[in-house]
């Protein structure tokens, strides 16, 4: 369970689920260092793909390379935030994780993941983003854990 959850947020990671949504405004003009003042009501956004590929902050394995084990090593809490952080956090984002393991236990207890050559991993270098990221399209061949094929 625990590769799980370090697999689980290496994805999300990733390919955060609504990485445009996240912006506030501003309850106060404050000042930032070689850009000058910022007045009160600005709409302020964080940009998820600088902070979720920053290599200072994912290294030492390059943050483009799906590596899960990068979530033994303890980080800020706020370096990954595919789903929000403070008080405004997503409110069902514990019970999407739970559906989310409980969908891939179920789905691999009954089949394999069977690769198919090249096609399997070049599907996500073609990525859409809009509201999502999303890939064109995705290649995988599943087969039963009960049948037998040589």
């Amino acid at each position: 369970m625990e590769y799980l959850n370090m697999f689980i947020r290496e994805t999300l990671r990733m390919y955060p689920i609504a990485p445009l949504i996240i912006n506030r405004p501003s309850t106060e003009e404050f000042h930032i260092k070689r850009i000058g003042i910022i007045p009160a009501g600005t709409r302020i956004a964080i940009d998820m793909y600088t902070l979720h590929f920053d290599p200072d902050l994912w290294g030492p394995v390059d943050p483009h390379i799906f590596y899960p084990k990068r979530f033994e090593t303890k980080r800020h809490p706020m370096v990954c935030i595919p789903s929000g952080a403070g008080p405004r956090n997503c409110v069902g984002m514990r019970f999407a994780l739970i559906e989310l393991k409980m969908a891939l236990v179920r789905l691999l207890k009954t089949y394999s993941l069977v690769n198919c050559s090249d096609k399997t991993n070049k599907c996500f270098e073609q990525l859409e983003t809009g509201f999502v990221i999303t890939p064109k399209e995705v290649i995988i061949r599943l087969q039963r854990r009960d049948e037998y094929h040589e």
